[in-house]
């Protein structure tokens, strides 16, 4: 995890030294992998394949296929969001002077989340079913239209409001929270065989064994449409 917080570093400094190009953007792919694909705001198609380094926007729809996968990192923060397979959200973001307040309308899927310690902003994950709302944790969202959603607590807690009874639960480490279409929502202690699996931190060991090299491309654009890249190798 070092390394990550390392490179967002190097993307914020980045960040800092282009001034006036892509000055409203809010989020940037830090990994991608499989079949994942990109609808931009406002948009009537979806452009497949995301790549690492691809600047994320207000509005914009991320989808994964059965084998994909996408890291995306905030740049206000370091908070982050893991998509697994078979997912899909739209990434939402309003920025203040100081901070950025997040929002995941999460329509299926499942990611994981590390937020980091909320000021002025919110993250907030909205699902058909159910509003959780996080100012810093790390945890695992399941979203199923018509089941309901999972909520897996590791570390900090959420709280999940359910959109049809109204109740509030709140989710805890090692805590499992469920919210059903029909108001249910209750929370109990989890079960660790359950949980899903960090694939990203599994790759990371595989890297760490190998001494791998990756490569972030950046891809920025000015008010003019002018286009710029920039390459960190890490």
């Amino acid at each position: 995890m070092k390394k990550y917080h390392l490179l967002f570093l190097v993307i914020i400094l980045i960040a800092l030294t282009v001034q006036g190009w892509s000055a409203d953007k809010i989020a940037l792919a830090l990994k991608a992998r499989g079949d994942t694909s990109l609808k931009r705001s406002g948009a009537d198609k979806y452009m497949p394949g995301v790549k690492p380094g691809t600047t994320l926007f207000n509005e914009d729809q991320i989808k994964t296929g059965k084998d994909g996968y996408a890291v995306l990192v905030f740049l206000d923060d370091k908070s982050q969001i893991k998509i697994r397979e078979n997912s899909d959200m739209t990434i939402s973001g309003t920025r203040t002077d100081e901070a950025i307040s997040k929002q995941i309308a999460m329509n299926f899927g499942t990611l994981k989340a590390e937020v980091s310690p909320q000021r002025k902003g919110e993250f907030v994950i909205a699902t058909p079913t159910s509003v959780a709302s996080v100012k810093g944790t790390v945890f695992w969202a399941i979203v199923d239209a018509v089941l309901g959603d999972i909520f897996y607590g590791m570390e900090g807690s959420i709280q999940v409001t359910n959109n049809e009874s109204g109740t509030v639960v709140t989710v805890g480490a090692n805590q499992t929270g469920t919210s059903t279409p029909d108001g249910g929502c209750n929370v109990q202690q989890s079960n660790p065989n359950q949980t899903p699996t960090d694939l990203d931190d599994e790759q990371q060991d595989d890297q760490g064994q190998s001494g791998a090299t990756n490569s972030l491309r950046i891809e920025l654009k000015n008010e003019q449409g002018e286009d710029k890249s920039i390459i960190i190798e890490y």
